[in-house]
């Protein structure tokens, strides 16, 4: 799979981690500041392909391959872990929209393939059924790039009928942006720029043609990204956290370049031995990363069922990976002494995005109790 091809045809243009820098660093302390990404940055995602490299095809979009997808926002989240997180999750987005029927695709994608999707499927909204559709209320905290967004999902919880299974589905909801009130909460100690702000509606009506039952719903297009989307969507966690590790790793060898040529206190062993720790924990998540990449998308190409051992090995990868680059910035971030307390050093953003990017519940370190739950009952 020729990954460099792929994103040249995106746009004409391949981005390596240089262009993106020039793109992209003018703009950090702005965002910073606003608590979004500044316009700006938002137009060069959009010129890059980011927002229409998995939007179907047949709207458009480019229908990139998950591997060459997760790599551009790697590279994305080595300048900037704001900047990555919303290329992973404001493009993820469209995993989800072939749940919904075509006619509903046709409108959302009417203006053009370059849709900003925001929100959050947490089922914590509220809903209730009349003649075509749903009236739904609610409130949902973490809509990173919702100020940007176009559309904007909502989860909530429907009751099955009496007598039935007493569970609930988990539905989702997608409206136009506008019809949200955004409420400005996000002020955070880091990924400052996602502007991941509360979300809310009230008693506010959606067509059925816009509401979905994700687990149960079948694909209006059959494409290897929308198979098995949640799969694939927690991947993005991990190319996120990965630039954002090798960055640091970048960031120290620059700074301790530069010191270690007049340094007399004995620290250079030290420092070799800590880089080289570091730097075999990156490649070890990296390796991993790449293996479950390709074992989900074979599976999505070659068609086969969900597979919930697939997803509890992709929940372990993922909380692996961000167990481990926590550790590499971490570290780099103490290697980097007194010098890692200034505004001036990338180091102290890349800590605070990579401790909230941690903390996101598709990655925290219980999910590895899946794994072991499963080796241990034999699934």
């Amino acid at each position: 799979m020729d990954t460099h091809a792929e994103l040249k045809d995106i746009g004409g243009i391949a981005p390596d981690t240089d262009d993106l820098r020039k793109c992209f660093e003018p703009h950090i302390a702005q965002m910073e500041e606003l608590s979004c990404l500044p316009p700006p940055v938002v137009e060069k995602l959009k010129e890059i392909g980011v927002f229409r490299m998995w939007a179907p095809k047949q709207f458009g979009g480019q229908e990139l391959s998950m591997p060459a997808g997760l790599e551009l926002i790697r590279r994305i989240a080595s300048i900037d872990g704001s900047i990555g997180w919303v290329a992973a999750i404001n493009s993820g987005g469209c995993l989800m929209l072939p749940k919904l029927p075509l006619a509903s695709l046709e409108v959302i994608y009417e203006t053009g393939p370059d849709q900003i999707i925001a929100g959050n499927g947490r089922p914590i909204g509220s809903a209730r059924q009349v003649p075509g559709g749903w009236r739904v209320s609610g409130r949902w905290p973490l809509a990173s790039g919702c100020k940007a967004a176009h559309w904007i999902v909502g989860g909530f919880a429907k009751p099955e009928p009496q007598n039935s299974n007493p569970n609930h589905s988990m539905m989702v909801m997608l409206k136009p942006a506008k019809e949200f009130r955004i409420e400005e909460t996000w002020k955070a100690m880091g990924l400052r720029g996602t502007g991941s702000h509360h979300i809310s509606i009230e008693d506010s009506f959606v067509a059925d043609g816009f509401v979905a039952d994700v687990a149960k719903a079948d694909n209006s297009v059959d494409s290897p990204l929308y198979r098995h989307p949640v799969h694939l969507f927690l991947l993005t966690h991990g190319a996120v956290q990965l630039g954002i590790a090798e960055a640091a790793i970048v960031d120290i060898v620059e700074l301790q370049q530069a010191r270690l040529t007049t340094d007399a206190s004995g620290r250079r062993e030290l420092v070799y031995f800590q880089l080289g720790t570091c730097n075999a924990k990156l490649k070890a998540a990296q390796a991993m990363f790449e293996r479950q990449v390709m074992s989900n998308w074979s599976d999505a190409e070659a068609g086969l069922p969900a597979d919930f051992k697939k997803l509890t090995a992709t929940m372990q990868t993922a909380a692996f990976i961000a167990a481990e680059t926590l550790e590499i910035v971490k570290c780099c971030f103490e290697m980097a002494g007194s010098a890692s307390v200034y505004e001036t050093s990338p180091l102290p953003r890349r800590l605070r995005d990579m401790l909230v990017a941690t903390q996101h519940g598709a990655v925290q370190r219980p999910n590895l109790m899946a794994g072991g739950k499963a080796l241990f009952e034999g699934r």
